[in-house]
């Protein structure tokens, strides 16, 4: 008697569990493009295509990682705080995007006191609209570094935060054309003033 085989995780192809874990480890938490995946695996004596690899990421994406993904969106906008900033990423062979124009990685996350929840968002611009479409009907108070965006996002539900990590860097401004010793002569108020004028 044999058992049944049971069914591969992605219909028609040879790619077990631990193949498919083993490749998305390799390239998204070692940072390995496939084709070092490929000579890796090559070198090993198993000869796998990094397109056939790249199609597999595909799927696993569709099929597993895209509900995760809303799952764990979910779980932020169910928080009353939350965190946003952005930062430039190249994309290279993009469809219709030349390589040497700026994309943006968006980051939404928990605050340290709540659950850890980190949602990356992949997008073209810096626009606002960005941040609209993910904070919609959501009600709390958000933390970024002020970019002025974020203090106009149509949701009167939200109070805006501005991150201390960059409130430092201007009260380190002000102490470098103060001399050193603004502190001494000026109250903590009036340096949150002026991060605020700017």
């Amino acid at each position: 008697m044999r058992a049944p085989q049971p069914e591969p995780p992605i219909p028609g192809s040879f790619a077990t569990p631990s193949l498919l874990a083993w490749i998305v480890n390799g390239k998204y938490v070692m940072s390995l493009p496939l084709y070092r995946i490929e000579a890796d695996l090559k070198a090993c004596g198993a000869t796998i295509s990094r397109q056939d690899m790249a199609n597999w990421m595909m799927n696993v994406h569709a099929r597993w990682l895209a509900k995760v993904h809303e799952r764990m969106k979910v779980e932020l906008l169910s928080h009353v705080r939350i965190h946003a900033d952005e930062t430039t990423v190249q994309v290279l062979k993009e469809p219709n995007r030349e390589a040497k124009k700026k994309s943006r990685m968006w980051l939404f996350c928990s605050a340290r006191c709540d659950v850890p929840v980190y949602v990356f968002e992949y997008h073209e611009t810096r626009r606002k609209g960005v941040a609209q479409e993910f904070l919609a009907g959501w009600s709390g108070t958000l933390t970024t570094d002020g970019y002025k965006p974020y203090f106009n996002l149509g949701n009167p539900n939200i109070a805006n935060t501005a991150c201390l990590v960059h409130v430092r860097r201007y009260f380190a401004q002000i102490v470098k054309i103060a001399g050193g010793g603004v502190f001494r002569q000026v109250g903590v108020s009036c340096l949150v003033m002026y991060f605020f004028r700017v």
